[in-house]
């Protein structure tokens, strides 16, 4: 009996390669866990910095949509015609005509009544309306 308890017992080789192999998947499995971390942290901040850009812009567009709106008020737009001491006036409403979609291909002469070629003079460029070259 005392001779077994003098024996050591001792590790195998397969048993040393196993805790070898060991400490090196652990080991992986820590870096592939610091990585998989780091990853998820720059991603969830280009989110964040992309979800910033975006309610810059709504903000943005709105601060068009309202100065936009501003611009195109028509007492605003009368108020500062009247400041620049424009020629704009505003034409009477029985002085319009509509002309329907479907016969737009009509003439401007055939809506007005009147013979097309003082229609193209009124259209033409200023300097053959006056009659040079």
């Amino acid at each position: 009996m005392n001779r077994r308890r003098a024996v050591k017992p001792h590790l195998g080789f397969g048993t040393i390669v196993l805790l070898i192999v060991a400490a090196v998947v652990m080991a992986a499995a820590g870096v592939f866990h610091a990585y998989v971390k780091n990853r998820q942290i720059n991603v969830a901040r280009e989110i964040q910095g992309v979800e910033d850009r975006i309610s810059q812009h709504r903000l943005d567009i709105t601060t068009l949509e309202v100065r936009l709106d501003d611009q195109l008020n028509p007492i605003l737009i009368n108020d500062r015609l009247a400041e620049m001491s424009s020629d704009l006036r505003r034409i009477p409403v029985d002085v319009v005509r509509e002309i329907p979609a479907s016969q737009s291909g009509r003439s401007a002469a055939e809506y007005s009544g009147q013979d097309p070629r003082s229609i193209s003079a009124l259209t033409a460029p200023v300097s053959t309306a006056a009659g040079e070259p």
